[in-house]
């Protein structure tokens, strides 16, 4: 079984770059990459009813992740000020592209698992742990305006999203999640929560969290589709096809989505 990102793959330069201007995060990785794959052997192992045994207490994942954060914010990667989400999101990228350079696919796996899946219970811990490392990291602390480092931690994901009839998809990239592998929320704000319950397929391209102002369902009448261009905004009429190439008549910008 191949997963959606298994191929996502860095280059040496990018490698170079990430150990250069984020020498404490690089410091840090490896210990947090290690204990998530502990972690995920510790949930392949099956009981005599073909259930997961749960996570060994030994794994060391609550002390490397606490390091990470640290790292995160003392290399400029996100401010301490950030929500936990953001936090969450920012980690998310790390491990994508620390897995790019050719690290531990398990890894990948149970940060899915525990992140998409187990939302609260990670998200708490990601909570905890911030409180608890505040007075190790400055408190003013911001994220880096260095366009190197915003460069090399872009998200392979854009923040212009749409609905199908049965799925959600980036206008900018080539993602989309099945309906059963996402679910609608109300709180803390209105969106998507990604999920991957159905398929199990954790994407690490995919944010766990889509806000309502990133998600577009398009107006459909009369067989045309009214939907916004990614660019600029501008309102595009198009012929409804099961799947539409659009190119914005204002800034031709071109992208496709399916209905």
């Amino acid at each position: 079984m191949e997963y959606p990102f298994e191929k996502y793959r860095s280059t040496q330069k990018d490698k170079t770059a990430f150990l250069q201007l984020l020498p404490q995060v690089s410091a840090a990785m490896p210990e947090f990459f290690r204990s998530l794959a502990v972690a995920y052997q510790s949930i392949e192992q099956k009981n005599m009813f073909n259930q997961p045994q749960g996570i060994r207490q030994s794994t060391g994942l609550a002390s490397s992740l606490n390091l990470l954060l640290v790292a995160m914010v003392n290399d400029k990667v996100i401010g301490i000020d950030a929500g936990t989400t953001a936090f969450v999101d920012a980690l998310r990228v790390l491990v994508l592209k620390w897995y790019s350079f050719g690290h531990d696919l398990k890894a990948c796996l149970y940060f899915g698992y525990y992140f998409y899946t187990h939302k609260s219970a990670s998200e708490h811990e990601v909570k905890s742990q911030l409180d608890a490392v505040r007075f190790l990291v400055d408190e003013n602390s911001k994220k880096s305006e260095d366009p190197r480092i915003q460069a090399l931690l872009a998200p392979p994901n854009s923040t212009h999203w749409y609905t199908g009839e049965n799925l959600i998809g980036d206008k900018l990239h080539n993602l989309t999640v099945q309906k059963g592998d996402f679910a609608r929320v109300d709180l803390p704000r209105p969106g998507y929560q990604i999920t991957f319950k159905n398929s199990q397929m954790y994407d690490l391209r995919m944010p766990v969290i889509l806000s309502d102002t990133q998600v577009e369902r398009p107006l459909i009448n009369d067989g045309k589709a009214v939907v916004s261009c990614p660019s600029c905004a501008q309102k595009c009429r198009v012929k409804l096809f099961r799947h539409m190439e659009i190119k914005c008549p204002k800034c031709q910008q071109a992208w496709g989505q399916s209905a």
